[in-house]
């Protein structure tokens, strides 16, 4: 069933929302550079699973400019309070555009039209290779928030990326890898989602034990972001742009890895291991090997790797293989200060964290 589309119009932008599917799959054949948390698909499977909803637009302006923005606005009793492109943890967003380039004024009307929005926050997380036009076109008072993406070139190829761009150190460390009695599997249903899942607890508990968290904290909190429950719903529903990899040692689960690609964009959406023994075998490298070799064999053109904290092992993890780090900000249009609001109570429970963890390093000693 169709959703009824309201539209509204002002002197120089008629606006449709929802955005009507069929011109939703027009933009997407048209923009080079379309992400596949763009398409409707993605737009489907979070609101059915994560209980937003579909607040897509599409901007008809009077010059014949248009443009469809992804969105999903959240609800409390029936009241649209907030809507974002995407939401946290769930990708990037920003609008879709024939031909891949946004102009300012558009990206500037847009943004003015979203502040009109009778909502307490508008957020936009958008591609970080596109970040730059955002930033210059936010209004006075749009709220930064910064991040650092690591995004790996794949012109020329595969060859190419594996001579010129990874580092030499894990060259060796993927030959190495295939070296050892990995039971490498491609594909997705039942048995990565058990991997995963099973992979997933013992890094919960790592992380936990590495930043002095109470493990029920830290179970509590992945509980509520439930990445176990999204993978196991995304297997079915988005099989035309997700692809994962297993791998198995003497069957022990040593790691697992889920890819999103469309078009010229592949994105690295959820990976976790059992650290020990992905150091003896590299299991980890092997697969991240895999998924861009496959990304490049599929005609990717930008492999987005995801977030990491500068200085991290994580971002060192991704350089090795050549990708670069992309700073950038999502924007957030507020009428309220949640995000404010939001750093202090993280900012709390660290400090609550730290003298925790500090306290049981003074009794042991």
């Amino acid at each position: 069933m169709t959703a009824r589309c309201s539209t509204r119009s002002t002197q120089d932008v008629h606006v449709v929302s929802p955005a009507p599917r069929d011109i939703w799959q027009q933009f997407l054949a048209a923009d080079p550079d379309a992400l596949p948390t763009q398409t409707p698909e993605w737009t489907d499977w979070v609101c059915r699973t994560r209980g937003w909803t579909d607040a897509s637009r599409l901007y008809e302006f009077s010059d014949g400019r248009r443009l469809l923005l992804p969105l999903m606005a959240w609800h409390r009793a029936g009241v649209p309070i907030t809507a974002e492109s995407m939401p946290y943890g769930l990708g990037y967003g920003g609008p879709l555009v024939a031909g891949g380039e946004i102009t300012h004024a558009s990206a500037r009307s847009m943004l003015t039209d979203l502040r009109r929005r009778p909502l307490l926050r508008v957020g936009m997380v958008p591609d970080p290779l596109k970040a730059d036009i955002w930033a210059a076109a936010a209004p006075p008072g749009a709220i930064r928030v910064p991040y650092l993406a690591h995004v790996l070139d794949l012109e020329g190829g595969f060859d190419r990326v594996w001579q010129e761009r990874y580092r030499s150190d894990v060259r060796k460390n993927i030959r190495r890898a295939t070296r050892q009695p990995l039971e490498v599997h491609q594909g997705s249903g039942a048995d990565l989602v058990d991997v995963f899942a099973e992979l997933n607890r013992r890094s919960v508990d790592r992380w936990a034990l590495q930043r002095g968290q109470p493990l029920w904290l830290a179970r509590l909190v992945e509980r509520r972001r439930d990445r176990v429950g999204q993978l196991s719903s995304a297997v079915t529903a988005l099989t035309s742009i997700l692809t994962s990899w297993t791998a198995h040692l003497h069957g022990e689960p040593v790691a697992a890895y889920v890819l999103l690609h469309f078009g010229t964009r592949a994105y690295a959406w959820m990976s976790a291991m059992d650290k020990e023994l992905a150091r003896r075998t590299d299991a980890g490298a092997l697969l991240q090997s895999l998924a861009i070799e496959h990304a490049c064999a599929a005609g990717a053109r930008w492999f987005l790797m995801g977030e990491a904290a500068g200085g991290s092992g994580v971002e060192a993890f991704k350089e090795r293989f050549g990708a670069r780090a992309v700073p950038y900000a999502a924007l957030r249009l507020e009428r309220l200060p949640m995000t404010a609001a939001d750093r202090r109570l993280r900012s709390t429970v660290d400090a609550m964290i730290t003298a925790r963890r500090d306290l049981t390093s003074e009794t042991r000693s």
